[in-house]
């Protein structure tokens, strides 16, 4: 086992899956312009791998496990160099679970970037507990990787929402933006109630829907306003409207280079901790997801 550099790094889940293999190639760029090294991790969960077997008879199964986890951190530090010679890469083997793992090591990490899928339950990275524990729980930032390739040249999409949840989220997406010379498209979407729905609903329907955007419009202008002092060359698209925010940002991810927002959970228990937006999003969302930790 390699120790980590207590140095801010990019973590990055290993499992040998193609999913993890897009993500370490996603994990691999942000390194190269953020000029920061890379740490590998594969973990091995031996406590839920051990119900129903004989250890003593099943010590074969475990050094193959053991033997196919360096041989999965080795590829991944090939494909690193193949692509990035010059970016510093370490490995971490470690036994235990995933995302308690995780969770610790990403208390060093700038970024914790992992697949969208994984090989199954043998390694414990699979996509729909870890990811959603991850950015429920994790100290830094996770960036979930899709398997679909990432359009070049398209915008970074924040969602903007209240101060508490998406102020890291709009730092994040000014940073990406600038970073790669692209548009900010920045959505706000203030209320859940289709807009084909509003007028069923008495609150709703005695208010002034056109005084009410230009107030959200002013909203999102002033939370955006020192972001774009601070970021005068990123060209910033502000978007207001009504809707569900897991439809309308998932429709903004279509041809996103990157999606950006806030975890917004509550509690103590993965996926419930984590908001139903955060949720949606990466699950569904076609380009790779950013989820802030909450403040």
């Amino acid at each position: 086992m390699t120790t980590p550099t207590s140095h801010p790094h990019i973590l990055v889940g290993i499992d040998g899956s193609t999913s993890a293999l897009h993500a370490l190639t996603w994990a691999g760029a942000e390194a190269q312009r953020r000029n920061l090294p890379l740490t590998l991790v594969h973990t091995i969960d031996q406590s839920s791998l051990g119900q129903g077997f004989n250890r003593g008879a099943s010590a074969s199964f475990f050094h193959h496990l053991e033997t196919d986890g360096a041989e999965f951190l080795s590829q991944a530090k090939d494909h690193v160099y193949a692509l990035h010679p010059n970016v510093e890469v370490s490995t971490v083997k470690a036994t235990g679970k995933p995302v308690s793992i995780l969770i610790e090591l990403s208390k060093n990490a700038l970024l914790t970037v992992l697949g969208s899928s994984g090989l199954g339950g043998f390694t414990g990275m699979m996509a729909g507990s870890v990811s959603v524990s991850m950015t429920a729980k994790g100290h830094s930032p996770v960036v979930v990787v899709r398997e679909s390739p990432v359009p070049a040249g398209g915008p970074i999409v924040v969602g903007v929402d209240d101060p508490d949840s998406s102020d890291g989220a709009i730092a994040w997406a000014f940073e990406e933006a600038a970073m790669r010379d692209t548009e900010l498209v920045a959505v706000h979407v203030w209320n859940n109630i289709p807009p084909g729905y509003v007028y069923a609903y008495t609150a709703w329907s005695a208010m002034n829907s056109d005084e009410e955007q230009q107030r959200q419009e002013r909203l999102l202008a002033e939370r955006l306003a020192g972001w774009q002092e601070k970021y005068p060359n990123v060209p910033v698209r502000r978007r207001v409207t009504v809707g569900h925010p897991a439809d309308v940002l998932l429709n903004q991810a279509a041809g996103a280079q990157l999606i950006v927002t806030g975890s917004r959970g509550r509690g103590d228990i993965a996926g419930f901790f984590l908001g139903s937006t955060s949720h949606a999003l990466i699950h569904k969302a076609t380009c790779p997801v950013l989820v802030t930790p909450r403040s």
